[in-house]
């Protein structure tokens, strides 16, 4: 089941650089979303429509998105993602660039957990590999 658990991410990451939304046929509807602890909204988003709302804070928050896996590591259950985000400040007009690793938990097929990390070896930890 691994690398269809890595086209499920693969899927999801495009079609929310196309849409910003999520696609909740990969999604179990009791799905948890971390936030990074360094972000702003450092919580966890339970449920579907929490990760929704969360999906339209942050597209909310910028114009002009591009966001793309870097990387995608299969870790059996889990999927490791290391991601770059850029776009420009809606209120500001800043550019805005960063990087993160998502680690993307499944069962039964479906994404039950993503933890958000600004750190790509505490990550690579959490996924149960190793860089």
């Amino acid at each position: 089941m691994s690398q269809e658990n890595v086209e499920a991410v693969r899927r999801q990451h495009k079609h929310f650089n196309r849409t910003g939304e999520v696609l909740p046929e990969v999604y179990d509807p009791e799905a948890e979303w971390m936030a990074a602890r360094e972000d702003p909204d450092a919580e966890t988003h339970r449920g579907l429509e929490a990760i929704r709302r969360y999906f339209a804070q942050w597209t909310g928050m910028f114009e002009g998105i591009d966001f793309r896996a870097e990387q995608l590591i299969d870790a059996g259950d889990k999927v490791f993602a290391w991601v770059r985000f850029s776009g420009t400040g809606a209120t500001s007009g800043a550019p805005v660039e960063m990087e993160q690793a998502q680690i993307w938990t499944f069962r039964d097929g479906k994404v039950v957990r993503v933890e958000e990390y600004f750190d790509r070896r505490e990550a690579l930890e959490a996924a149960g590999l190793q860089e």
